[in-house]
């Protein structure tokens, strides 16, 4: 999910950022792995939050949570949420799942209320998927195999619809990675293809079990 927000969200701060503070906090390791260990000291956090910030080119300010956790359980306790503060220091809005378009709608109607105020019901609790499927394998490549074990054990098939649409990214991009929302019909049409990755990539897989041929399924999930 964070990989999958980096560049929408540099695209709202392309939008915003002269007058919206915008702060990463690096919270854990959501699918650890042999190349994205657990951490298991401050240090390590940090020298992570460093390569994550260079890596991905996030020019807002990256801070981290101290090992145990303690402004990730504050704030609630999910994977990848995103809080809009209002000029007092108050929640405005909350995304459970990090969206850009929907952030960008909340902040223009917190700059209608001149800054202040809950805005669009206060939270939105929208599984924003589409993001991850199409640029959230980078991240989950890094703790190959068992970040994608874990994760299809969690959930199935979203490991390898990440991979999918991580192959058809040129193509999901402009429609997926935006910072602004998309007409009614782009994501009626958006849906359909979700359905379309998820549903290709069981066929694919189920093809290989019946082979026995899980060795093919994993060679192409490391490519």
């Amino acid at each position: 999910m964070t990989t999958g927000s980096v560049e929408p969200l540099s695209k709202l701060h392309a939008l915003w950022g002269d007058e919206v503070d915008f702060v990463d906090v690096v919270i854990r390791q959501a699918h650890p792995g042999p190349g994205a260990p657990t951490y298991h000291s401050f240090e390590e956090k940090m020298r992570d939050a460093e390569a994550y910030q260079r890596e991905f080119g996030i020019e807002w300010p990256v801070l981290v949570d101290d090992l145990a956790g303690a402004t990730h359980q504050v704030y609630g306790g999910l994977g990848a949420p995103t809080y809009l503060i209002d000029s007092d220091g108050r929640v405005a809005f909350y995304v459970m799942w990090t969206h850009a378009p929907t952030l960008h709608k909340a902040i223009e109607q917190l700059m209608r209320q001149d800054g202040r105020g809950v805005v669009n019901g206060g939270v939105d609790r929208t599984p924003h998927i589409l993001p991850a499927m199409t640029d959230g394998w980078n991240g989950l490549r890094r703790g190959l195999p068992q970040s994608l074990i874990d994760l299809e054990t969690a959930a199935p098939m979203t490991g390898v619809s990440a991979w999918l649409g991580h192959q058809l990214r040129p193509l999901l991009a402009p429609l997926t990675l935006r910072a602004k929302p998309l007409p009614p019909a782009a994501k009626a049409g958006l849906a359909l293809g979700a359905v379309a990755l998820v549903v290709l990539g069981a066929q694919s897989f189920r093809r290989d079990s019946r082979r026995n041929d899980w060795k093919r399924s994993f060679s192409r999930l490391w490519g």
